[in-house]
């Protein structure tokens, strides 16, 4: 009986190692801040969106998909940025998100050559309100920033490329 739950124990914990390195080759890649000069123009004709997620150790740590006009574009991991080059047009984004927010999700028009911040916010105090307190409800929503302010909170997030 003790072999089998020391057997058990090390299948699990090797399970979970696994795991672990599974989850962060999704994030890795070099700081914004390293990578922003790297980055190439956005292509002629074309308009830039960027996407990212603060490092907020109190809020909610899952991983969300991000969709543009319904389509998953990317996966919005805690601490990351990543970005899209798409025609100019207009665009509904969303998240996958169990809970809803008022006005969680954005239309945007972006025009040729524009370069459009779209910060992944996640509502954890909002998903508490919902349920007094009593569960949490993974509630995500979409807020535009400037492109100052925004670059700014990128500067310590890790690039994802692809």
């Amino acid at each position: 009986m003790h072999r089998s739950l020391v057997g058990v124990a090390l299948a699990l914990g090797l399970a979970l190692t696994l795991a672990g390195c599974a989850g962060s080759s999704e994030t890795a890649g070099p700081p914004f801040a390293q990578a922003a000069a790297t980055l190439s123009p956005v292509p002629p004709g074309e308009s830039r969106i960027f996407f990212y997620r603060w490092v907020q150790p109190y809020e909610l740590q899952a991983p969300t998909t991000v969709s543009l006009n319904g389509k998953p574009t990317g996966i919005s991991w805690v601490g990351t940025t990543f970005y899209r080059d798409v025609p100019p047009g207009t665009y509904h984004i969303t998240v996958f998100s169990p809970g809803a927010y008022p006005n969680q999700f954005k239309t945007v028009t972006v025009a040729a050559g524009s370069t459009l911040y779209v910060r992944i916010q996640p509502m954890i105090d909002w998903s508490r309100l919902q349920c007094n307190d009593h569960c949490e409800i993974d509630t995500f929503a979409v807020m535009l920033d400037d492109q100052q302010s925004a670059r700014q909170q990128m500067l310590p997030l890790t690039l994802i490329r692809g």
